[in-house]
């Protein structure tokens, strides 16, 4: 590494550099797909391939392939239905069948006046009913979301006083949420590059030193989109919308963390070097370490993600390696060749001054210690206990928090009040049981040559309706016998049940809803006791109970809050070891890195209860995003441990030449502004996720910007450096530093 960056930084090295980044990256953009390419939403993608909602899917689109997406039309008149809402409903109807409406509309389910109840479209009070509209098409593709938007306007034409419409449903509620995330890229581009932009030119007081990261940066996003769209397309990786806004404020993060690093090192170098090639080469030789270290720790944590079982953690983590993989390379070629052809005029109007022969003396001694960190440090190493416990105590307030901890699967509290899918469900719930909106769908295949509309049959799948519908936590069933749930007739008019059987007639389809909100976790608990219960009733119906599937948004909830579970289990523990293997090859020590790794899990605990305290007993969420306390750690520790590199790296180093504690505060009064700006740009990046309106990236980015600054300013500040003086000399067994003087 040491050969590569004294070329990069030479005077005929850093032209080559330079001009081989720009073909590169021309190359790579203009042949490679880009990452909106290869995006896809739906949930069914992320789940592990196993899962049985997987498995419903894959039979779904195998055998129901006419089978759309429900959407519905929801209608809620308090006073009663009029007869100007069923006239809007019958021109409505009449609409969706018509040459007019938009294209994929398979089937329109629509009540009528005098049937009330019966037609299990209408509330039991009479006041609300819903039209069922099944669209064809992927609900995360431009054409289904069209043809939402052409429901939503036309029935926005009603203009009906006194009566609410709204369009929502499974479909209506995708629609919305692929359209958060298809905002995400550029408003969080745009948000995150004038928050990097802002703190740059604060910090540095100079508009060329502040470019420069977003120059690098911005190639690096470019290149990094490019070449991780082609692995995801080559491997078949899902990519959500999701997993691009967050390798963008990683990508930010991190990079300008690392131009941080090398640039505060390449000023002090100047001061001490007349010739900027010279004082770039020291320059890189001092933090070239440092930087591949931590780039090496975010890359192993996102190899670490290949062993979860959800695809979306397994799909986030190569995008993150390469990006990340990337940026490492042009923090150690990319900017110091651009640093080097600015030089001192990178800094302008403060450039930094060849220091006068013998100024390394006395005066230099005295600025390190009268500055903010060094007082820091010397306070901190007088009384190194106290700090400890005072620290410490404050931090396990805040872990506290985790007693209020609880998980919220619900999507639509993710999503702002007044999106018309969330709206369509409180109307919904005004006169229909919660589950309405989103039925869970039984699948049951029946042996080559056997058909469900068989007189034999029918009884049969009479039977586990009625057997289904007996659960306290069913509302009500309906299945080929019992079309309009089991308060309708059994039969039903001629036809009625062709929705819930396939083309070939061998197989059938069952809608079970729920009593609460679909995506409750009382919704959630209940779904491997309704999966068990299907094959029991569907064996005593002489039905094979092998042949029974469960799938629908509640079981894929379900099935993802398993998987996720596992995956905390396995994955986290195997980041924070790697972290900790990273960490003892860089020291060459077996003991710094175990109280190293410590902190790190302190304070991330520590993070996720203030989080819990923040959102959920001061805001009052209904709970914390399932994913939130995974990315959480992953991105906390991951990239804080950055500032536990560059602090403890240069400690090693000054301790090659002075006492510890003398070291220790001579670390801190270098490397402490330092870190304090890559802590308020890595925040910053991060809290750019609360401008988005879905409410686990508000929490996630709080959280990860909450927990990078207590590890700015209290970790890295103050708890390390009393930890490292209270250990002494043991911090660095086995090597030669351990060893007395």
């Amino acid at each position: 590494m040491g050969a590569v960056t004294d070329f990069v930084s030479s005077p005929r090295g850093k032209w080559i550099t330079l001009l081989l980044w720009i073909v590169a990256a021309g190359v790579l953009v203009s042949q490679l797909p880009q990452l909106a390419d290869v995006t896809g939403n739906e949930a069914a993608l992320f789940l592990p391939a196993d899962a049985e909602s997987t498995r419903a899917v894959e039979l779904a689109r195998e055998r129901f392939p006419a089978a759309g997406t429900p959407t519905l039309v929801v209608i809620r008149e308090p006073e009663g239905l009029s007869a100007p809402t069923w006239a809007a409903v019958a021109g409505l109807e009449a609409w969706l069948g018509s040459p007019d409406a938009p294209e994929g509309i398979r089937q329109v389910l629509a009540p009528r006046p005098g049937e009330g109840q019966a037609s299990g479209l209408v509330s039991p009070d009479g006041t609300t009913l819903y039209l069922l509209v099944d669209i064809a098409g992927e609900p995360a593709e431009p054409a289904f979301a069209d043809a939402v938007s052409a429901i939503r306007d036309r029935a926005a034409l009603a203009e009906l006083p006194g009566v609410e419409i709204a369009v929502g449903g499974p479909g209506g509620l995708i629609v919305d949420l692929v359209r958060v995330f298809d905002n995400i890229d550029s408003l969080l581009l745009l948000v995150t590059v004038f928050l990097v932009l802002v703190l740059l030119i604060l910090i540095y007081r100079s508009p060329i030193v502040a470019l420069i990261p977003l120059l690098a940066v911005g190639l690096v996003f470019q290149v990094a989109g490019a070449v991780g769209a082609a692995v995801a397309q080559q491997f078949d990786l899902p990519i959500s919308g999701q997993t691009t806004g967050i390798m963008t404020v990683v990508l930010f993060g991190t990079g300008t963390d690392y131009v941080l690093f090398v640039s505060a090192r390449f000023r002090e170098e100047l001061t001490r070097h007349a010739d900027k090639h010279e004082a770039m080469r020291r320059t890189m030789r001092g933090v070239g370490g440092a930087v591949a270290s931590a780039g090496a720790t975010i890359l192993i944590a996102s190899g670490a993600l290949l062993f979860a079982t959800l695809r979306s953690y397994q799909s986030l983590g190569p995008v993150i390696a390469i990006a990340v993989a990337l940026m490492m390379l042009a923090a150690l070629t990319l900017v110091p060749a651009l640093l080097a052809i600015a030089g001192r005029r990178a800094y302008w109007p403060r450039q930094p001054r060849l220091a006068p022969a013998g100024a390394t003396g006395e005066r230099a001694e005295q600025d390190w210690k009268r500055s903010i960190y060094g007082r820091i440090g010397a306070v901190v190493l007088r009384r190194p206990r106290v700090t400890l416990a005072v620290t410490s105590g404050v931090l396990g307030l805040l872990i506290l928090g985790l007693l209020a901890f609880r998980p919220n699967y619900d999507q639509l509290a993710s999503l702002p009040a007044d999106t018309e899918s969330v709206r369509s469900f409180e109307l919904l719930r005004g006169g229909f049981p919660a589950g309405e909106l989103s039925p869970m769908r039984v699948y049951v295949s029946l042996p080559p040559g056997e058909q469900v509309l068989d007189p034999g049959r029918v009884g049969q799948f009479d039977a586990l309706t009625l057997g289904l519908a007996a659960r306290p936590a069913v509302a009500d069933v309906s299945g080929p016998s019992r079309p309009f749930g089991t308060e309708g007739p059994r039969g039903g008019p001629p036809g009625s049940a062709a929705r819930f059987v396939s083309p070939d007639g061998g197989a059938a389809r069952l809608e079970i809803v729920l009593v609460d909100n679909p995506f409750s976790d009382a919704a959630l608990d209940v779904v491997p006791e309704l999966r068990a219960l299907a094959r029991a009733e569907a064996a005593a119906a002489g039905l094979e109970p092998e042949a029974v599937l469960i799938g629908g948004d509640t079981a894929e909830a379900a099935d993802t809050r398993t998987a996720g579970d596992r995956d905390s289990f396995v994955v986290l523990p195997l980041i924070l070891l790697a972290i900790g293997v990273v960490l003892a090859l860089l020291l060459r020590s077996a003991v710094a890195p175990l109280y190293l790794v410590t902190t790190i899990a302190f304070t991330y605990f520590a993070t996720l209860g203030l989080a819990v305290l923040v959102f959920v007993l001061v805001f009052g969420h209904a709970g914390i995003g399932p994913a939130v306390p995974f990315f959480l750690f992953v991105f906390l520790n991951a990239l804080s441990v950055d500032y536990n590199i560059y602090l403890m790296s240069r400690i090693r180093e000054e301790a090659r030449r002075a006492p510890l504690r003398e070291a220790v505060v001579r670390a801190l009064s270098r490397t402490g502004p330092v870190i304090t700006s890559a802590g308020l740009i890595l925040a910053g990046t991060f809290s750019a996720l609360m401008t988005l309106p879905l409410q686990d990236l508000l929490q996630l980015g709080f959280a990860v910007a909450a927990g990078v600054l207590i590890d700015t300013f209290v970790t890295r500040t103050l708890i390390v450096p009393a930890l490292v003086a209270l250990v002494g000399r043991w911090n660095w067994w086995p090597s030669r530093l351990a060893r007395p003087a």
